[in-house]
């Protein structure tokens, strides 16, 4: 690596030793929420000092062999953009970089930058904890209702989204997503209830299950798991439908001895 002192000392001028060397700037701020209107960096080592929720920075254009480094001193996770829409940044839109953590990032062609991450901290794995106390009703018999929460009991990079079904991942990686769903009934007849998900509002496929509930007053308990890779900024919704309007997700108050039984649980951790 060029020292800028040593190439100073060598004759070369003070705008060619930063041609070489790189500019530095220390006090960066994020900003934005999406890639059109975040921060655009100029030089080449990057301390982001303010970082509000969901802001962001800008690679410099992608020119293949550049590399910047950048350092998230701020509150929140950073999301880091490529300058143009078309490259990518380890083959995602975005990165996210954790608070305390700092990346290089080396464009290895024209549209493509490879992140190294997490210099002297390790990078967490994100997780959530996520319930609704509101029972959830079907107006209409096979119909599709994204699953609504309105409870967090533990977040980190993982959030509650707009609207309320959605669940946000800032971190990209593979997670594992577990939920139980408290189905009721108040008529004597069988209700055939079916569940799966969406990522970014597309069905996913093979990820649809049934389940029957019989009799008037009939709890079920629904609950099973899906493995799932996510990109930064993915949203994962849980989906519901049924062939009767008297069968629902049922949220319940507490009474002693019981605590309060939610219509819906969701835990998102990140295994990858």
């Amino acid at each position: 690596m060029a020292l800028p002192s040593r190439v100073l000392n060598s004759g070369v001028t003070s705008l060619s030793t930063v041609a070489i060397c790189g500019e530095g700037a220390s006090d960066v701020s994020a900003a934005g929420s999406t890639s059109s209107d975040a921060t655009s960096l100029s030089s080449i080592y990057n301390r982001i000092s303010t970082v509000a929720a969901g802001a962001g920075v800008k690679l410099p254009p992608t020119e293949m062999g550049a590399t910047v480094f950048v350092a998230n001193a701020g509150a929140n996770p950073l999301t880091v953009y490529p300058y143009d829409t078309g490259s990518t940044i380890g083959g995602s839109a975005s990165n996210a970089l954790v608070p305390g953590a700092s990346a290089i990032y080396s464009a290895v062609s024209n549209t493509r930058w490879e992140p190294l991450q997490g210099y002297g901290v390790a990078v967490p794995a994100a997780y959530g904890s996520f319930s609704s106390t509101a029972t959830q009703t079907a107006a209409l018999v096979n119909t599709a209702y994204p699953i609504t929460f309105n409870t967090t009991a533990e977040s980190y990079l993982v959030s509650i989204g707009s609207p309320a079904s959605r669940i946000v991942c800032a971190q990209a990686g593979v997670y594992n997503f577990e939920f139980s769903a408290q189905l009721d009934k108040t008529a004597a007849s069988t209700a055939a209830v079916y569940i799966w998900y969406r990522v970014n509002g597309f069905d996913i496929a093979n990820s649809g299950s049934k389940v029957a509930v019989s009799g008037s007053d009939a709890e079920i308990i629904a609950a099973w798991n899906f493995v799932q890779t996510m990109a930064a900024g993915d949203r994962f919704e849980l989906v519901w439908s049924t062939d009767d309007t008297n069968c629902f997700l049922g949220g319940f108050p507490a009474s002693a001895p019981v605590p309060a039984i939610p219509s819906i649980i969701l835990t998102a951790t990140q295994i990858r």
